[in-house]
């Protein structure tokens, strides 16, 4: 065998090979290529499905804050509704006729748990219905008589008796059956 022919045949076996070679890096090139694809898709998609997920959370938490808000709205609407209720049968305490206010003050009285003692009024009270209360109070053998003392209130009395206190005032009887009666109130106001 001569020399070309000897070259000639490595030339083609090379050539065979580098072929070969090519073909097989070109396949693996177009694997790599094709399981990079299939990465970018699958992490696009992954990366969509997160933001999605996140995008709901975030929606979901904002919805529940503003159904929140919206009832913390409506109850503070509620509540300032009860409450107007509560100013207007202090308002019909304050427009009752004297007549009518010291006769309840004078049933309060009688029925306070106490036979005797200081009665405190308010100044007003004191100056101008203190006396008929007391004098009414005592018709029934209760010995009540009215204290040189006043008391901060709209209306209504504190009895000083030993070192029993009890506080009748207007806005303490309110406060009393506030609590009472304010479902019943909700309930005819909201149903």
């Amino acid at each position: 065998m001569s020399i070309e022919k000897i070259t000639e045949k490595i030339l083609s076996e090379a050539q065979e090979f580098a072929d070969s070679a090519v073909a097989e890096a070109k396949m693996q090139g177009e694997a790599i290529e094709k399981r990079a694809g299939e990465d970018a898709e699958k992490i696009l998609l992954d990366v969509q499905t997160k933001i999605k997920e996140e995008t709901e959370k975030v929606f979901n938490r904002r919805n529940s804050l503003a159904q929140l808000e919206t009832r913390k709205m409506l109850l503070k609407a509620k509540q300032d509704a009860v409450n107007k209720c509560f100013e207007r049968a202090m308002e019909e305490f304050e427009k009752m006729g004297k007549k009518e206010y010291t006769s309840f003050l004078a049933d309060t009285l009688k029925n306070i748990g106490v036979d005797e003692g200081e009665v405190l009024f308010n100044p007003k009270d004191a100056e101008n219905i203190a006396e008929k209360v007391i004098e009414k109070a005592n018709k029934d053998g209760k010995n009540f008589r009215v204290s040189e003392k006043n008391i901060d209130a709209k209306g209504g009395f504190k009895v000083v008796s030993g070192k029993v206190e009890i506080t009748a005032t207007i806005e303490s009887m309110i406060d009393d059956i506030k609590e009472e009666i304010t479902p019943d109130v909700v309930k005819a106001l909201f149903n």
